[in-house]
Order: structure tokens, then sequence, then C-alpha cells
């Protein structure tokens, strides 16, 4: 089958940005009541929204947050971004390597997060098309982000190539009907965490984002 269209994640795929995610809802928790490490925190919720990670610690801790938790979380990891953010590794030759010039973000991320990441990272011009949980009725692991990022590029769910990174995505993507890599360069445990993309419906994996290109014409 050849594909059309690629679709990316923006978190732990274009960008380095799960370290910093992660020790803005670290540093949230605690000041509410919870202490969590930050390896736990990522293996528990990335790929998750910020309001379903909310909604789970208040079921399980009978906790309330601040009603402006979320903004807090905006405030303060944007900031974090214009000083540490990074590309992931490779991004930049592996997407001038791909066959198709421009791509499409689609992301549990708030859409001005992900807009600034491409921005501080370098990335922008790659991209024509942002779709997060925002526009649509459900965030990820509900298909609805996938096959909206696939209409607005216009092209079917099934015509596109998703890179992801968590199982999260992976399940969203796979739900849609996209074609999806997973990659596992962020993760602590590559190996381990290639065994759960895969098992999420992940056809291939990788952990070099240099290697896409490569095993993106597999495909095509």
């Amino acid at each position: 089958m050849s594909f059309q269209h690629f679709i990316f994640d923006c978190d732990g795929v274009l960008v380095d940005s799960e370290p910093l995610s992660m020790r803005v809802d670290v540093a949230i928790l605690a000041e509410n009541g919870i202490r969590m490490s930050e390896d736990e925190a990522h293996a528990r919720f990335v790929g998750k929204t910020f309001a379903a990670m909310i909604a789970e610690m208040e079921r399980e801790h009978g906790v309330r947050f601040p009603a402006d938790a979320s903004a807090q979380k905006d405030r303060r990891l944007l900031d974090l971004y214009e000083r540490e953010l990074k590309p992931v590794a490779g991004i930049s030759e592996a997407l001038a390597a791909l066959p198709r010039a421009v791509h499409s973000v689609a992301s549990n991320s708030p859409e001005e997060r992900v807009a600034t990441a491409l921005r501080v990272a370098g990335l922008e011009a790659w991209f024509g098309r942002i779709t997060t949980f925002e526009h649509v009725a459900n965030g990820k692991p509900a298909p609805d982000v996938f096959i909206e990022s696939a209409r607005r590029a216009g092209f079917r769910p099934e015509d596109c190539m998703v890179v992801e990174d968590s199982v999260t995505g992976v399940t969203a993507a796979a739900r849609a009907g996209c074609a999806v890599l997973g990659f596992t360069g962020t993760h602590p445990d590559p190996q381990a965490h290639a065994a759960r993309l895969a098992t999420a419906g992940a056809q291939k994996t990788f952990t070099d984002m240099r290697d896409l290109p490569a095993l993106a014409k597999t495909f095509l």
C-alpha cells in the first residue's frame, strides 16, 4: 500500500518535551499533596492529556485540583520550552529525506503548546496543519484526532502513515485505520517499550529517528 501523507505526534517524536512535561506534572502533583517520581509519572501518563491525568489523580487520591491547574501547567511548560526544549535527535534530517514535503501534527497537547514547540525547535516549515484534542470530541486513545487530521489534509486515514511514541497514541492511530510506526528513541527502556507499542498496533518500531525515511520507504 502506498501512503500519501505523514502525521506525527509532537511530544517525544518531534521534540524531546516529555522530561520537561513530567517535571511540571510532578511539581503540580506535589503541590496538591501527591508524591510521584518523574519516572512513575512518565510510565503512567505519557501520551495522555493533562486533564485525564488530573481526573485520574482526583479519583485515586480524593483531592481536588485548582480550577486553573491546566493554565498553570501551560504557563510553566511554555516557559521551559523557551529555555530548554530541543528537537528529537535526527528529526530534521528525517523530515528532509521523506518523500512528502509538508506533513501534519496530531497531538494530545494544546495547539498553542504544539505551535510553540515547533517554533522553538525550528520545525515549523515542515508542518502545514496542527490538530489537537481541542479540535475533536475525544482525545487519544480515541481515534478522533487522527481522523480529523487526515480529513484536514484531504486524505483518508488509511492513506496516512502515523509516527507515534506512546501506547495511547499508537492505539488511537490504529483505531483510526492509519498505518503506525512506533518510535522508542525518547523512552528510557526502548526495547521494552517497543514490545508495548507493537502490542498496541504499531506495524514496526524504531529507535533512531534517522532510520525513519528508509523505514517509511518499505511501505511506499
